[in-house]
């Protein structure tokens, strides 16, 4: 996503009601729609709204039945999470090199798309 592009989509963030409560109620569909981008992974979006007094805690997903929970502690742990950052506010936590992926592929798209390619 192109800088302008960024900023305008945090702006109606911030300032548009109506497509903030879109982008609660359903985020993947409304960020998909917007990008063009149809990636074919199964994957979510959850939107966490920020606030003031509010520390957010990810915890990593319980191990399945038969997993070695220790083995699944450690991928856990010593996992580097990636953060990207839209325009300075808010911004994406990817705990997947398959989802960074996704993610930028969704960013390209909607760039191209305001770019009017």
């Amino acid at each position: 996503m192109t800088a302008d592009a960024g900023t305008a989509h945090t702006l109606q963030i911030v300032n548009d009601p109506t497509y903030r409560a879109r982008l609660f109620a359903d985020p993947k569909r409304v960020l998909c729609e917007e990008s063009g981008y149809r990636p074919r992974e199964d994957f979510a979006v959850e939107v966490v709204e920020e606030r003031d007094d509010t520390i957010v805690i990810l915890l990593p997903a319980r191990p399945r039945d038969g997993e070695d929970f220790e083995g699944r502690l450690a991928e856990t742990s010593q996992r580097v999470h990636d953060v990207l950052f839209s325009s300075g506010v808010g911004g994406f936590f990817i705990p997947d090199d398959r989802l960074k992926w996704i993610l930028r592929g969704i960013r390209s798209s909607w760039a191209a798309r305001a770019e009017g390619r």
